[in-house]
């Protein structure tokens, strides 16, 4: 297959790895996107502050390959290095791609095939694999529910942002909506909505073309920061845009279900704390036999009904 070119000044694609303390995964990531079969693109590593040896394997990779280029900044979080990243790309387009996943052989020529037959579109995404290395790859989306090209409006995003390693974006947009928003948990969902509430227009790839790796140590493990997060960011949408009544029915839905997640979260807890109280009844029961058990219970009861009343 013949590539497209990229700009007049630039390849097609901007692979953008942010990255910090990264060495354990960064060279896997830079490894997978030498090993494209597509060859028109350039890596911008942003060494966000790294302590470990994050800045030298980075910097070992561009002294072996000019297509990678590395930028050092003190650490400025997620959306810092992806701002540094997206300000410095020269491509056509921007591939965002975390330092611990992977982009398949395939990404970047399906991608730019899929960009040329479905034009007009300001992001694409692809579907890809949920990945526990050593373990198991799962689909992100199976057989049953994203198998034909497609595109989600704002609404859909708002419900639930799409996967999203090795997705591809129009560089100009980073300009129009400022790049990523500093101070914000959730960044990368934070962009999509911007942009796709400015006007942007989304279009879906069925084939899976990344690795997404999954680890406990990811902000994406720590569910209620996620809910939350995702409960402010919509709420800031609603707040700095002038969205469509299907959009603010979207907005009230997400808030809505998100706290229901939240709630559910603390249930467990609460089951447990019964269990340790039941088990504690049983113990007391033991030693002191169930009649004065009983007479205990109810002298406690009596005792924090009084403190309750007395404040």
């Amino acid at each position: 297959m013949s590539e497209a070119a990229g700009t007049a000044t630039g390849p097609r694609f901007s692979v953008v790895v942010p990255a910090y303390e990264a060495e354990s995964t960064l060279g896997e990531t830079l490894d997978a996107i030498l090993a494209q079969t597509f060859t028109d693109w350039e890596c911008v590593v942003v060494d966000d502050g790294s302590t470990d040896g994050t800045l030298l394997i980075a910097t070992a990779y561009a002294q072996r390959d000019p297509r990678f280029r590395v930028v050092h900044q003190c650490n400025q979080g997620t959306a810092g290095a992806y701002n540094a990243g997206g300000s410095s790309a020269i491509g056509e387009f921007v591939v965002i791609c975390s330092a611990d996943d992977i982009l398949l052989p395939e990404h970047m020529s399906r991608m730019s095939a899929f960009i040329d037959s479905e034009r007009g579109y300001d992001i694409y995404s692809s579907n890809g694999y949920y990945w526990r290395p050593g373990e198991s790859r799962t689909l992100a989306y199976g057989p049953d529910e994203s198998r034909e090209i497609h595109s989600l409006e704002l609404s859909d995003v708002i419900r639930n942002c799409f996967y999203s390693v090795g997705a591809t974006y129009k560089r100009e947009l980073h300009a129009i909506v400022g790049g990523y928003r500093p101070g914000v948990y959730g960044e990368d969902y934070d962009f999509w909505l911007r942009t796709l509430a400015t006007g942007a227009r989304h279009r879906y790839l069925p084939e899976p073309l990344s690795l997404f790796r999954v680890s406990q140590s990811q902000k994406s493990a720590k569910l209620e920061a996620v809910f939350r997060s995702d409960i402010r960011l919509v709420s800031d949408l609603r707040r700095d845009f002038n969205l469509s009544e299907t959009d603010l029915q979207a907005v009230d839905e997400t808030i809505g279900d998100r706290e229901i997640r939240i709630a559910r979260l603390h249930r467990p807890s609460a089951l447990f704390g019964n269990r340790l109280r039941l088990a504690v009844k049983r113990i007391v029961s033991g030693v002191l036999g169930r009649s004065r058990a009983r007479r205990l219970n109810s002298l406690l009861k009596s005792k924090v009904g009084r403190g309750r009343r007395s404040r």
